[in-house]
C-alpha cells in the first residue's frame, strides 16, 4: 500500500492555533527553529536536509506521517506532527512537537497545539493510544504533555544519542478512554467544538 502524501492533509483548526500541513515554503523557518539552542537541547543538531522532520524519519521507514506548523493567529510558531509509530498498531500514533518562536515559548501554545492535535486524532481518526517520548530533564515539555493529559508510563536510561549524548527518554501516553476527562479540564461544557 502506497504511503500518503504528507501535505495531503486537512488543516486542523484548534481554539486559538491552526495546525496546517507544512509546505516546501516553510523549509526556511524549519531550518531556523531547529537550529535554536532550545530545540536543539532536546532534538538534537538539525539534519543536513533543512525541511527534513521525524515524520520524513517514518515515512523512510515504511510508517505514515503528517507534519503540521503551529500557527497562532496567522503567525507561524513551531511545527507538530504525528505518525504511525508501528505497522502493526494502525489505531497507535506517535506525536513530535516544538515551539520554534522563542517569544511563543512559556505561553501555553504547546499544551493547545497538543490538545488540538489530540483531539483530532482521538475524535476524528478514532486513535486508541497516543504516545510522546521527551527526554525527562525537558521540565517544560513534560509539564506540557501532562497538562495535556498525557501519563510517564516509564523511562529508558540512556535510550537514544542526542546531539553526540546520550539521553533518557520518558515514554508517555494518552488514551482514548483518558481523553474525555483530559479535554474536561480545557474546554468549557457549554463549547461544541
Amino acid at each position: 500500500m502506497p504511503l500518503p502524501d504528507p501535505a495531503d492533509h486537512e488543516p486542523i483548526q484548534g481554539p486559538r492555533l491552526r495546525l496546517r500541513p507544512v509546505t516546501p515554503a516553510d523549509a526556511a523557518a524549519f531550518a531556523r527553529w531547529l537550529s535554536d539552542p532550545e530545540v536543539v537541547a532536546f532534538f538534537g543538531r538539525p539534519p543536513d536536509d533543512s525541511a527534513e522532520t521525524p515524520s520524513d524519519e517514518a515515512a523512510s521507514a515504511g510508517l505514515p506521517g503528517w507534519t503540521f506548523v503551529i500557527e497562532d493567529r496567522g503567525r507561524p510558531i513551531g511545527g507538530i506532527e504525528y505518525f504511525q509509530d508501528r505497522p502493526s498498531a494502525p489505531w497507535s500514533a506517535g506525536i513530535d512537537i516544538f515551539v520554534g518562536e522563542p517569544d511563543a515559548r512559556d505561553r501555553g501554545l504547546g499544551t493547545e497545539a497538543l490538545r488540538t492535535l489530540l483531539r483530532y486524532l482521538f475524535e476524528t481518526k478514532g486513535l486508541k493510544r497516543v504516545t510522546i517520548d521527551p527526554e525527562p530533564s525537558n521540565r517544560r515539555a513534560v509539564r506540557a504533555y501532562e497538562k495535556a493529559g498525557f501519563r510517564v508510563d516509564g523511562v529508558l536510561r540512556r535510550h537514544m544519542r542526542i546531539d553526540g549524548r546520550w539521553a533518557d527518554i520518558a515514554f508517555m501516553s494518552i488514551l482514548d478512554d483518558e481523553w474525555p476527562a483530559a479535554k474536561a479540564r480545557w474546554q468549557p461544557p457549554d463549547d461544541s467544538a
